[in-house]
């Protein structure tokens, strides 16, 4: 698989990179180290990253990519770290030539010509720096640094059921690069005023329902951060031995909706965001376009899981 995708890569001079709206740190890590490591690799290439700007992305570039509709004739699209084309954050993946997809969500549909997922692995940036390793590839210190940053943020520090001996040779092979480890720690679990004081929000706010932990918040509640850095605040949540599962439920721009992020120790809360039209990890899962009375079944059935 990774050879195919190297002959993809080699096949076309324009590379357009995608990952999923309201990015994390892995779609954005994923994407821009990606990025870097194609265009050191193939420095007469035109590569470019699309989509919204984001605080993740923030860390590492002042923005995003910008291309005409014409641009993306003959190009090659590659998508990380999106589990289904509606979440691709810029939909005009469709208008290149050919399309590549390295995920590592439980699938849930085929969009891509050549499709790389590994739904075992802890993170989409694990996935790309166990092949880089594999093909004995240097790359550079930024691009490690991007692609740690992901993966550390999507196992929170190696903390999780799916973290497994490939993401620590991952890792390994990350930090041989370069990577800045205490720089990373900052990009990821560092806070500012802001963002303490939203914090402190969400747990005031927070109610235990069984062994069940979960916050209801409002864009009152998480002013003068934005929805997508409100969204981000679930892990506030965990960490407390009674609780065995928690949800972050935000009001979304749209000031009638509710995106959920749910979260466990060991329980599936997938099957929960499945149900919803949402989806993710066993461990790990969202759902978006709630209603307040989906957000309140939900509370209920998270309090069921959290009791078996």
């Amino acid at each position: 698989m990774v050879n195919k995708i190297l002959q993809a890569i080699d096949a076309h001079d324009k590379i357009a990179l995608f990952r999923h709206e309201y990015p994390d740190m892995d779609a954005i890590g994923s994407q821009l180290g990606f990025k870097t490591i194609i265009e050191t690799q193939y420095p007469k290439k035109d590569v470019r990253a699309f989509g919204g700007m984001s605080e993740a992305a923030s860390h590492f570039v002042n923005d995003m990519d910008h291309a005409q509709d014409d641009w993306f004739d003959g190009a090659l699209a590659i998508i990380l770290d999106t589990s289904n084309a509606a979440r691709v954050d810029d939909q005009r993946y469709q208008l290149a030539s050919a399309s590549i997809r390295i995920d590592h969500h439980v699938p849930v549909e085929h969009f891509c010509d050549i499709e790389y997922i590994d739904e075992k692995a802890t993170a989409t940036c694990e996935l790309l720096a166990l092949g880089l390793d594999a093909l004995h590839i240097s790359i550079p210190k930024s691009a490690a640094q991007m692609l740690y940053s992901g993966l550390i943020a999507d196992s929170i520090r190696f903390t999780i059921g799916t973290v497994r001996p490939e993401t620590m040779k991952a890792a390994g092979y990350l930090i041989g690069q370069g990577v800045d480890v205490i720089q990373c720690e900052e990009d990821n679990f560092a806070t500012n005023y802001s963002d303490y004081a939203y914090e402190t929000k969400v747990r005031e706010k927070a109610t235990r329902e069984g062994n069940a932990f979960v916050a209801i918040m409002e864009p009152e509640d998480y002013a003068p951060l934005t929805f997508s850095q409100a969204k981000e605040k679930v892990y506030v949540l965990s960490g407390i031995r009674e609780i065995t599962c928690w949800g972050l439920f935000t009001r979304m721009e749209d000031g009638i909706h509710y995106a959920a992020s749910l979260r466990s120790k060991r329980k599936d809360v997938r099957q929960i965001a499945t149900a919803f039209h949402g989806g993710g990890h066993v461990c790990a899962a969202g759902i978006k376009n709630l209603t307040r009375e989906q957000v309140d079944e939900i509370v209920k059935q998270l309090k069921q899981l959290s009791l078996e």
